[in-house]
């Protein structure tokens, strides 16, 4: 072996083992596989690159990383599988080196008008013995065409790409599971009181709206989510004659309720994968001036995700109807959050709800999509998707 070709495999044989480090320490691969790719087109010399992921539930295959400028135009392109030249390499589970696409009958045709496409190299995707995927280049930059060696290189590539993608599908797997659990716990302790049946899924929708406009990250909105889903599983320790009493509470019983919050907060910090929820479930009865409980804590000091929970809290309590005072309507509703900002609740929270309220957004219907589009997107491990 020459000594050029010699140091070529030596740093092949680096970049995987640097990939394969990388990939193995995250669960979350998204950037890792991107990076991949850049190093699968300066090996192979490509125009670019995907990766594309099967959908076992509706047997398609669908864009995980892609890359061009194409890429806005066609991610959310789905291929059956067996279909196409991809769909096709999924299938058989064998990788194909096309020269010229236009002259494979399974080939569709362009599917942007930004990209042509001339030659193409596609490798299965292998995890536990089953194909999860395809890894493509398209376009030779010397205009020859794919070789052998670029075969080699791009299935020596595919195996570590294959186990991260299958590693980071069975993390979501569990995730959901997990995330499911805590919502039945959270809805269970909520059954408890039959005057607020529905709470916890409109606080929730209510909290990722607001969480939306103010320009959360999609990391900061799934964890609104689940915290805004157990802000009152501190409540599963109040007795039923305070928490079912279908009237108004005594200073007693108001105190025993003022502690949910603490108890909540107790609770989920026994779980270590919920830490980043604490402050939403232990901060969402705090004010602005300072009044609120259980910390006392004022402005900036109020966890600005406890700050969201806490107008979505607040305007689904006001607008639901309890035995001893009937519920507000939207239009009361809003001004009472409006009078509110800057004594109870964060100016900046309701400056986005009054965007919201005043183009009519802030609705139920559309906080459950933004609910599910967030569940989607995590289970495909994609932020940009």
């Amino acid at each position: 072996m020459k000594p050029s070709e010699l140091e070529r495999r030596l740093s092949e044989q680096q970049t995987l083992l640097e990939l394969g480090l990388a990939l193995a320490q995250t669960l979350e691969p998204q950037r890792v596989l991107e990076l991949a790719l850049e190093k699968a087109e300066e090996f192979c010399a490509a125009e670019t690159s995907s990766i594309w992921e099967l959908d076992e539930g509706t047997g398609e295959l669908y864009f995980r990383v892609v890359r061009g400028s194409a890429a806005p135009e066609i991610r959310d392109l789905r291929v059956k599988l067996g279909d196409g030249i991809v769909g096709s390499v999924a299938a058989s589970g064998r990788p194909e080196r096309i020269r010229d696409v236009e002259s494979d009958r399974r080939w569709k045709g362009e599917v942007s008008p930004h990209f042509d496409t001339h030659a193409m190299l596609a490798v299965p995707l292998v995890s536990r013995g089953r194909v999860i995927g395809v890894l493509q280049l398209l376009n030779a930059t010397d205009g020859t065409g794919f070789d052998e060696e670029d075969q080699r290189r791009m299935e020596l590539f595919a195996g570590p790409l294959a186990h991260a993608l299958d590693n980071a599908r069975l993390f979501a797997q569990l995730e959901r599971t997990f995330v499911e659990s805590v919502t039945a716990l959270a809805e269970a302790v909520e059954r408890r009181d039959p005057y607020t049946g529905g709470h916890l899924r409109r606080v929730v929708a209510y909290a990722l709206l607001l969480g939306e406009e103010v320009g959360l990250s999609a990391d900061d909105l799934e964890t609104l989510r689940l915290g805004a889903t157990l802000h009152d599983i501190g409540k599963i320790a109040v007795p039923d004659e305070v928490l079912r009493k279908p009237a108004a509470l005594t200073a007693e019983e108001a105190e025993i309720m003022r502690r949910h919050p603490v108890d909540g907060a107790a609770i989920v910090a026994r779980i270590a994968s919920l830490e980043p929820v604490l402050p939403i479930v232990r901060n969402h009865h705090e004010r602005m001036d300072g009044t609120g409980y259980p910390d006392g804590l004022a402005d900036e000091e109020i966890p600005l995700l406890a700050r969201i929970t806490a107008v979505a809290d607040t305007y689904d309590a006001i607008t639901t109807s309890r035995p001893y005072r009937p519920g507000l309507s939207p239009e009361r509703a809003a001004e009472e959050i409006r009078r509110d900002a800057g004594t109870r609740l964060c100016p900046r929270v309701v400056a986005a709800f009054e965007r919201l309220y005043g183009t009519g957004r802030f609705e139920l219907e559309a906080g459950e999509r933004l609910a599910a589009s967030l569940s989607g997107r995590r289970e495909r491990g994609y932020n940009g998707r």
